[in-house]
This record gives structure tokens, sequence and C-alpha cells, in this order.
């Protein structure tokens, strides 16, 4: 297999900075309301980066919950892997990609965790059957198919005839506050559009990048 041999062209309009959106929150809101119309499948699905204690990166798809002036919500298993790496070291990465528009859009910030009110509200808006998924599983831990097979069976007796379970305390979510934004435009002969937008105090500042 060679993957030199792999190639695609980029032959998307091209993204001009006139056109921009002055608040990036904006910008996203408007790229997210063309990839939902456009009706891309997992249109919120995220690659999100943390770093452990001994520095060594890692990366999952996440998905994306809200996303409004004060930052991004995702939320996991406070025992997982990634959570386990953002208590030791809150700067993360985001980053989407829909390759119906051949656009990408690059977060960073910082992570912090949701209330448990915020928590509760959201575990208990999800179908029946994810409250007890999450509820049975301990993320990112050794376990047999057999053993959370039982464990969910036995939740499900439990909560026969429920609709919302008790949400873990080992459960919730996180608040990312973005500071930077990048917003990519795939373009023929691979020269990208690319804009970032920096927060500066309270400002955004906007700036071309070379592809």
């Amino acid at each position: 297999m060679n993957l030199n041999d792999i190639r695609q062209e980029y032959l998307q309009a091209p993204l001009k900075i006139e056109d921009l959106e002055g608040n990036p929150y904006n910008q996203f809101k408007k790229w997210f309301k063309n990839a939902l119309d456009a009706k891309i499948e997992y249109v919120n699905a995220a690659s999100l980066a943390t770093v452990n204690a001994a520095g060594i990166p890692s990366n999952r798809i996440v998905l994306l919950k809200d996303i409004n002036e004060s930052g991004v919500h995702i939320f996991t298993d406070y025992r997982s892997h990634k959570a386990k790496d953002i208590e030791g070291n809150s700067n993360i990465s985001l980053n989407i990609f829909w390759k119906e528009f051949d656009r990408q859009i690059r977060m960073t910030g910082t992570a912090t965790k949701l209330s448990t009110k915020e928590n509760t509200e959201y575990f208990q808006s999800r179908p029946l059957e994810s409250q007890i998924s999450a509820t049975a599983s301990i993320q990112s831990s050794t376990v047999s198919k057999v053993e959370l097979e039982n464990k969910v069976k036995k939740l499900t007796e439990i909560y026969k005839g429920e609709t919302k379970l008790p949400c873990p305390d080992t459960w919730g979510g996180y608040l990312i506050q973005i500071n930077e934004f990048e917003f990519w435009q795939g373009r023929p002969s691979r020269l990208h559009d690319r804009f970032q937008y920096k927060k500066i105090m309270n400002d955004w500042k906007i700036e071309r990048l070379s592809p």
C-alpha cells in the first residue's frame, strides 16, 4: 500500500476575511448550521486531545453537547482516561472536520467541571438505556463482557418503569472555555484558507494563517 498515491482535490468556495463573523462563536454557529442543513452524520463529533501526567498525548472522539459564549460542553465518566488527564492538565484541544464541506474547526482552551445540577439535568435527559449504561460502566477500566451485561441487566430490573436514574457522582461534564479558534477551508492546490481567532482580554483578533 502506497499512501502517497492517495490524492484529494479541494474544490469548495473560498473563505474570505470579509465574510467572517467578528465573534468566533457566531462563525462556529454559522458553519454548524450549514452542516446541520446538509444533514451531515455525527455533525457534533469532535476529536478531543489531552495530555497525561507523563506528557503523553491521547486523542478520542467526543460529542459536543452545547456551545455558547461561555464555551463548549462535553460529558464523560470522571474516572475515564481523558478525565484523569484533564485533572492533571486542564489544557485541551478540540477538532471538528466536515469532509462534505472540506472544513475544519480547531479549538484550544481549558476545561473545568460543570455543576452537579448541570450534570443531573443533562444525564436525566438522556434515553434510559444510556443512563443505565453510564451507571453500569467504569469507563476505561478493564471488564469482561459478561460482567458488564450482568450489571446492565440488574440495573434494568431495578429501574423498570422509571425514566430517570440518579446521576452518579462519578459522571458529569466539562465547560471548555475556548481561547483560540481556527477556521480552515480546503482550497485547490493546497492553498487553503485559514483564519485564527485569538482572544486578547475581552476582544478577538483575527489573522490569516499560511496554509
